[in-house]
């Protein structure tokens, strides 16, 4: 019987197709999971034909087939009911084919001999389908563990952001407060702006912990760099901020995007990179909004950078980009950095009906 159920597998593989597409089921319906469904149905009736063999030579042990492969990038993952839906149908195919098989046998024989031949399909089966679930199983694994790699690393750059530069805001407070207490000058403000800096700190950790997403900004753009540039600015390097355009256009996300962006370049500027000067520029148009940022200082090696651990530079490109965004950092040692990015912004409901102003040509190639 073996040998006969060997010789029905390509007919049976032509009406197990048929079957998934009337049952339209992904497995028999996408030309690349048919291939590897095919060749996983294929070793199972091999398994099953040889297991039966009249020869009473032992059935080699299962190997993993090709349906049991991940599946290629530009498709989605197969899911596990398909594949349990795609057994079944090619179980009931088989079993009809070996009551056929088995219908010349006498009488007396057929039903031992459809017996032993279920349960050897039953088994060749199931070992099939438990390393199909075990991949499945490793594959789902995977993704929750990069699932989590991601949110950690999108929960270290809002604290660096926010609890970081609020801290550095705050130490900002507390040295001016101390030299101009040296100086003899009253500095309760200082005390005030350190209290505030401090509450932020403990309003996004409260955030954090309900799950709640960050507030925007309470004042503008342009009001808010200024604010945190006047503290962080301890040396008082020359600062050029101008904020152009309707601010307006800027939905609440954007605005809070860029400013934490915007921030963080002043941060780094005034804390690392002994600029005599710093300048950011920002122009918001109806359909886009553009922002320069740079510094004379220091500088730095961007490939170094790009491989140690700077999560602001990183966390940087990655608010840039999430909105849509192209990001252009450039530094060398001794020669200052700039930055520059594009954003577009969402067209209104109504007119104007042009398109948005094009992310500009010298952008392409850093999204």
């Amino acid at each position: 019987m073996g040998e006969r159920l060997e010789e029905s597998v390509t007919a049976l593989l032509d009406r197990y197709l048929s079957a998934l597409w009337e049952d339209s089921n992904p497995l028999g319906m996408v030309p690349e999971r048919w291939l590897a469904a095919r060749d996983h149905a294929r070793l199972i009736l091999l398994d099953c034909a040889r297991a039966l063999r009249s020869d009473g030579a032992p059935a080699p042990a299962p190997q993993l087939g090709p349906a049991l492969s991940p599946a290629p990038r530009h498709l989605p993952r197969t899911r596990l009911v398909d594949v349990l839906r795609a057994m079944s149908t090619l179980t009931d195919l088989t079993l009809e084919r070996l009551a056929e098989l088995v219908a010349s046998l006498p009488a007396e024989e057929r039903h031992p001999a459809l017996a032993r031949a279920a349960a050897e399909l039953n088994r060749a089966t199931a070992l099939r389908v438990q390393a199909a679930a075990a991949a499945h199983e490793d594959q789902l694994l995977r993704q929750v563990e990069q699932a989590n790699t991601d949110h950690r690393s999108r929960l270290a750059g809002e604290i660096h952001d926010r609890i970081g530069s609020s801290l550095a805001l705050a130490f900002c407070h507390l040295a001016l407060y101390r030299a101009e207490t040296a100086a003899g000058r009253g500095a309760d403000d200082r005390i005030t702006a350190l209290e505030q800096s401090l509450h932020e700190v403990v309003r996004f950790t409260q955030r954090v912990v309900s799950g709640l997403s960050p507030d925007e900004l309470i004042e503008g753009l342009d009001a808010s760099l200024r604010h945190d540039a006047s503290i962080l600015n301890l040396r008082g390097v020359p600062l050029r901020i101008e904020v152009s355009g309707d601010e307006g256009r800027l939905p609440a996300r954007h605005r809070e995007e860029l400013f934490l962006v915007l921030r963080e370049f002043l941060r780094n500027s005034f804390a690392h990179a002994s600029p005599s000067s710093v300048g950011v520029a920002v122009r918001i148009l109806p359909g886009r909004v553009d922002a320069d940022a740079e510094d004379d200082g220091l500088g730095f090696d961007l490939l170094h950078a790009a491989s140690a651990s700077h999560g602001g530079l990183r966390t940087m490109r990655r608010r840039v980009t999430e909105l849509g965004g192209a990001y252009l950092l450039t530094s060398n040692p001794g020669e200052g950095t700039r930055m520059r990015l594009s954003v577009p912004l969402p067209l209104p409901s109504r007119p104007p009906a042009a398109a948005p102003p094009p992310v500009p040509a010298e952008y392409a190639g850093n999204r």
